[in-house]
């Protein structure tokens, strides 16, 4: 089979799945799932918003379980599992960030966009739920909180 064939997005295409301090791009996460067989790639980015709530917020910073690549390795494989014909790529930042920076990305890939939109959203969902990864935020009166990323 060759990237030419229409069948080429084999069943369970997981390009990468990382948890790192490197900052991620949307972009790295398109180009690693793009294929000549794909007619959809939907992407997720997951940015630090300026508030929580009613809260002002001025910083992030995210800690993982040592687990957590490969939980998130796990899940990305069942979600591509579960939407065969996908090509999937996602990696979540940990360490301090700032307001605008990107903490979670991830790209699907399918020959659809129904398929690709469906498996980008059981993605996120699966990240949040299963991934052991909190936060700790910093509000403009000064307070700091942890809260679970997961859910």
């Amino acid at each position: 089979m060759t990237a030419d064939t229409p069948d080429a997005l084999a069943p369970g295409t997981v390009l990468f799945a990382r948890v790192d301090e490197t900052p991620i791009t949307v972009e790295e996460c398109t180009a690693a799932v793009a294929d000549k067989a794909a007619g959809a790639v939907v992407s997720f980015a997951g940015v630090v918003r300026n508030h929580d709530e009613d809260r002002g917020v001025t910083w992030l910073r995210y800690s993982a379980h040592p687990s957590a690549e490969a939980v998130l390795a796990e899940v990305v494989r069942d979600v591509a599992l579960a939407h065969p014909g996908c090509r999937i790529a996602a990696a979540h930042r940990v360490g301090d960030l700032g307001i605008g920076d990107i903490a979670l990305a991830c790209a699907v890939a399918s020959a659809h966009r129904a398929a690709a939109f469906a498996a980008c959203a059981a993605l996120v969902d699966e990240i949040k739920t299963r991934v052991p990864i909190w936060k700790e935020q910093g509000f403009t009166d000064g307070s700091t909180e942890w809260v679970a990323a997961l859910g």
